[in-house]
């Protein structure tokens, strides 16, 4: 709903949030939790997980709009509803969750290394 922003702009914003609050249940609900590769472990979930998801979006994406070009050739460049602003869209989407859950697994080896220090 952010009129102005361009579709790579939505994805990695969206992408962000997903990436940055998925590692969280894979790092404390995981099989692994109690380990001290937990974080690590959570980590490459939540890219796995990204990955499958933009995977579906690429895919939702061809299905959807592979048929609608020529009648979207008059829409603006900030349209997402279009095959090109939907690739946007999930290449920003990728983008995000790489960046959202690296932030968040810092966060957390930064947190887990000042409580071994006390």
């Amino acid at each position: 709903y952010k009129s102005g922003f361009s579709p790579l702009l939505r994805g990695i914003n969206i992408g962000f949030s997903h990436g940055y609050f998925l590692l969280g249940p894979f790092t404390k609900l995981g099989p692994l939790r109690d380990s001290q590769v937990a974080n690590f472990i959570g980590f490459v979930s939540t890219i796995s997980l990204i990955v499958i998801l933009t995977t579906a979006l690429l895919m939702y994406g061809y299905v959807t709009f592979s048929n609608t070009e020529s009648k979207t050739a008059g829409k603006s460049s900030l349209d997402f509803l279009t095959a090109e602003g939907w690739k946007q869209f999930s290449s920003g989407f990728l983008i995000g969750g790489f960046g959202g859950a690296g932030i968040a697994y810092i966060l957390l080896k930064l947190i887990n290394f000042n409580l071994t220090i006390f």
